[in-house]
């Protein structure tokens, strides 16, 4: 029987000197830990290619997980065996390959793309065409603070889960000009809520510990705001409630890929997973793309978009 606890030691430490974002660490945890418990612990330098393959069946099978869930956990136990084993037995690697054939449909081509984002309007639309042109996660591009879109530099900042800064991405030069009018709508709309008294944000207590006034602040104020309002549990205050949430977007998507006719499941992820896929067939270096998808080693933002576009960027928009 293997030490469980020893293995997942090395797991988070391995995950951290290579700088995994944190969402990316908590899952590659999480599928290490369910891989190794779903085998009673053994070793898993004592099983093989069926041994894996029994767990992502179990994942499809039994806990009806997403083909992206699937690839993720698939994806844990490769950086599992390869960077904390130290050892990447042939038959895992042709797993992994056999994976992504088996899954390619799970990827957009660019008129697909287009036509999607042709059936989407509004926030919902300016959204979920930033999702796609700069390989956001659903969860990072509603989180976006106006702080982080530099409309000067045309990069993104994309925060980590308690607001603190996490890498730059590209942004698409086409929703430049749809950004800034929706920017200076989003500003408007704060100074009346400043002059009714509601003007405030929800921030993580890590930020409000280090800037006391942030909550009212112009730059910290969600750039995709919810329309309602809500009382805040802490202090009864009248506020904006959050931001516009994950399932708004996947449910837009989803009725824009209807609407598009486009028969396979479309969500954010498969829109983040098609940024990718269009950037490498554009002759992109693989490693940029990690780096631009919070992936991997940090890199230098000025290195990484010299002579990068967005995908988004060859398309018609609207």
């Amino acid at each position: 029987m293997v030490n469980e606890l020893n293995i997942l030691d090395r797991m988070r430490a391995s995950l951290r000197v290579h700088q995994f974002n944190v969402n990316t660490e908590k899952a590659y945890m999480y599928w290490a830990r369910a891989f190794i418990e779903y085998h009673n612990k053994q070793d898993p330098s004592e099983l093989g290619r069926a041994d894996v393959e029994s767990f992502i069946s179990y994942l499809a099978s039994e806990r009806y997980a997403a083909v992206q869930t699937q690839n993720q956990a698939l994806h844990a136990v490769l950086f599992l065996y390869k960077d904390v084993l130290g050892s990447c037995p042939d038959w895992l690697n042709e797993l992994v390959a056999d994976q992504k054939a088996t899954h390619k449909s799970n990827i957009l081509s660019k008129d697909e793309v287009q036509s999607l984002l042709s059936n989407l309007y509004g926030q919902e639309w300016l959204a979920v065409s930033l999702i796609y042109g700069a390989g956001l996660r659903a969860n990072e591009c509603v989180n976006l603070r106006v702080r982080d879109i530099d409309l000067q530099k045309q990069n993104i900042l994309v925060r980590q889960t308690n607001g603190a800064a996490g890498w730059m991405t590209i942004m698409p030069r086409k929703l430049l000009p749809s950004l800034r009018t929706h920017i200076e709508d989003r500003k408007l709309l704060h100074i009346k809520d400043i002059a009714d008294g509601i003007g405030e944000v929800f921030l993580p207590t890590n930020v409000l510990e280090l800037y006391p006034n942030a909550a009212r602040s112009w730059s910290w104020q969600y750039a995709f705001p919810s329309t309602e309002r809500d009382y805040d549990p802490v202090n009864g205050n009248l506020k904006r409630t959050s931001h516009i949430s994950e399932d708004q977007i996947n449910k837009a998507i989803e009725r824009a890929a209807i609407e598009a006719q486009i028969y396979t499941r479309v969500t954010a992820t498969t829109l983040r997973n098609s940024f990718a896929v269009h950037m490498i067939s554009n002759g992109v270096e693989s490693k940029q793309v990690e780096a631009l998808l919070g992936h991997g080693a940090e890199e230098e933002l000025d290195g990484l978009q010299v002579g990068i576009e967005s995908p988004l960027d060859e398309l018609r928009i609207h």
